[in-house]
């Protein structure tokens, strides 16, 4: 399993104990806890989704790089066998 993957499990699993925390001890009616829960969760869905937009931007960057490594690797072999 690789970092990225710990760190999404570590941060929905953190995320599922502070909301479950949050209902037990919550000192307001069901229908306000309701509608903050909801609020919460929202924001956290919101949280995780521009983690995983930038999760893949790095992603797509590093794939890029070594693309270009690879071809400039290639190129410059191919230079050194036509001499």
């Amino acid at each position: 399993m690789n970092t990225t993957t710990k760190v999404t499990i570590g941060v929905l699993a953190g995320a599922t104990v502070g909301i479950l925390a949050g209902i037990l001890l919550a000192p307001q009616s069901g229908r306000k806890t309701i509608k903050k829960l909801v609020g919460k969760t929202t924001d956290l869905k919101d949280k995780m989704t521009d983690s995983l937009i930038d999760v893949k931007k790095a992603y797509n960057k590093r794939v890029d790089t070594l693309v270009d490594e690879g071809k400039s690797t290639i190129n410059t072999l191919k230079n050194s066998l036509k001499v």
